[in-house]
């Protein structure tokens, strides 16, 4: 069950990066998965996480350099998809250093 990601909507790279940032400092939790579902609007946001399961760190910067050098060239675009990420991970609550240090990664490497 996984995805191919070359073909990717812009949506489905920001659930991936929104399900790799996450799982980067502990398993995901249903609600995690269903948070990002329904914020990015990925119907079958499973087949995104076995994509995340299934490759290593290296593979998933691999993955995101990819789509950014096809699909976000422009300082424009970048910052857009900055942007978006940024918007979708506002939740209320406290959050760890872990968790700030894997988004402001994840924002670098975009």
């Amino acid at each position: 069950m996984t995805i191919d990601d070359s073909a990717w909507s812009y949506n489905e790279f920001l659930a991936f990066l929104m399900v790799y940032g996450a799982q980067m400092n502990y398993t995901l939790s249903k609600e995690e998965l269903e948070f990002i579902k329904q914020k990015t609007g990925i119907q079958d946001i499973e087949k995104i996480k076995a994509k995340v399961d299934s490759i290593n760190d290296i593979e998933a910067v691999e993955i995101i350099d990819d789509y950014k050098n096809s699909f976000l060239s422009t300082p424009e675009s970048k910052l857009k998809a900055k942007r978006d990420l940024e918007a979708m991970l506002k939740t209320p609550g406290t959050h760890s250093q872990l968790e700030k240090v894997a988004v402001h990664m994840i924002e670098k490497l975009i």
